[in-house]
């Protein structure tokens, strides 16, 4: 072989050599690009002119979200007031993002009152789309007051869907994000979609199916009535004196003895195997509102509760009680065990059913009997009206007894096994148990 022909041999074998080295490093660039997304929003309605507007970009993770907030990436613009249209643009690395998991763009618009507007579409994207320019972005005002009374909610997974009706029209609340339906046709139940058809939520009852690109959700279980009776939910606490309510829409809080105020929209609602706890986020503050069912005391006056609560805001951390204390008493009737320890008579019976307007009946012994209650610091009992049989002598002495002491019930607590204790400011008491 010739110099000149080893030369050539030598100097391909090189080149060779070079272009395999760098294939690892060349894919490992590709890899690394950035995705550019790109558009402008525009508001359906008119915005408030602030300078605290915000403008966020959010790019999910569609097959976590059902279990976490699964955010890829996310960036939020101050917006100037005199921006019209909205121009934005997100940068995601294309590692960021596996080929076979469903995405999706969402943007949302929030002003510092609360106000909040989203994209009418769900942007799907995958990582091997070149620089995606949406054009223009449509955003729809969410919290129409038309729909506040048609609120409903659903576990999915781990989260709770709140829905919003009006006429053919919904609103589908997932943490502090919305989506826009349009009911459809559907041989059973209400089926509503997106108007790209990207999002389907179809509800048969107590259950329903939800849909985000082609990924479905968990099957989801309405909100049982009992929970949602617990809304508008107020609590309370002592030093440094704050109070909360919480409507299904909006949580307020006031603290400090109402000097200071904070007013949180769109809360999110998590069950859990005891209570519930409610979040929300706004202006990057978080509140979360813990409640227990168990009874609860006012620590200064003892007056009973349903719940405990706790909050945790900022570096804030405040315990007190919540929910209506007359839901203790209100519900099935009170059968009485027991009158001032004496017992009582061998298949006798003795009731107290309280109703939610004040009013308490039942059986006295022998006779039926209808009165009044007020239960604020202390239990008020008006002198009760009874029918007129004749029963027993050891009967009408019982309901005598009763009757009499009934009248002069002062204060109410319960025993740790959940018993119902009325007692008389001098001591004397009636027992009664579900």
């Amino acid at each position: 072989m010739t110099s000149v022909r080893k030369f050539a041999v030598w100097l391909n074998l090189f080149a060779l050599a070079l272009m395999t080295g760098c294939d690892s490093p060349q894919s490992e660039a590709e890899a690394q690009t950035a995705l550019v997304i790109s558009g402008q929003a525009t508001a359906a309605s008119k915005l408030p002119a602030s300078n605290g507007n915000t403008l966020t970009l959010r790019l999910e993770n569609l097959a976590a979200l059902p279990e976490t907030k699964a955010i890829i990436a996310e960036k939020t613009i101050v917006l100037n007031k005199q921006q019209r249209p909205l121009p934005f643009e997100l940068r995601v690395f294309r590692d960021q993002i596996r080929a076979d998991t469903p995405y999706a763009l969402r943007i949302l618009l929030q002003t510092p009152e609360g106000g909040l507007w989203t994209a009418d579409e769900l942007y799907s994207i995958n990582r091997d789309m070149p620089e995606l320019e949406l054009g223009d972005v449509n955003l729809i005002q969410a919290f129409d007051s038309e729909m506040v009374n048609h609120t409903g909610l659903f576990v999915c997974g781990s989260k709770t869907v709140k829905t919003r009706l009006d006429k053919e029209k919904m609103q589908l609340h997932l943490d502090d994000d919305i989506f826009h339906l349009q009911q459809v046709s559907a041989a059973s139940g209400a089926k509503y979609q997106s108007a790209d058809s990207q999002v389907v939520f179809w509800h048969k009852g107590e259950r329903a199916m939800l849909t985000m690109a082609s990924f479905d959700w968990p099957q989801c279980t309405r909100v049982s009535k009992n929970i949602l009776a617990l809304f508008p939910f107020s609590a309370h606490g002592n030093e440094p004196g704050w109070a909360l309510s919480a409507e299904v829409n909006e949580v307020v809080l006031n603290w400090n003895y109402g000097r200071q105020r904070l007013v949180m929209p769109n809360p999110q609602l998590d069950l859990t195997h005891s209570g519930f706890v409610l979040h929300s986020k706004a202006n990057e503050r978080l509140l979360k509102v813990n409640v227990l069912h168990s009874l609860c005391r006012d620590s200064m006056s003892g007056k009973p509760y349903p719940q405990h609560v706790e909050i945790h805001f900022d570096d804030k951390h405040l315990r007190g009680c919540g929910g209506d204390s007359d839901a203790l008493l209100t519900g099935e009737e009170w059968v009485v065990e027991d009158i001032n320890n004496r017992g009582m008579i061998d298949f006798s019976r003795v009731t107290l059913k309280f109703d939610d307007k004040g009013r308490l009946s039942g059986q006295a012994s022998c006779n039926q009997y209808t009165t009044t209650y007020e239960f604020r610091e202390g239990l008020d009992i008006d002198g009760a009206i009874t029918t007129r049989k004749a029963c027993a002598p050891a009967l009408m002495k019982q309901e005598e007894l009763f009757l009499t002491l009934l009248r002069d019930i002062k204060r109410l607590d319960f025993t740790p096994r959940g018993a119902l204790l009325l007692t008389t400011s001098d001591g004397q008491s009636i027992t009664a148990r579900r």
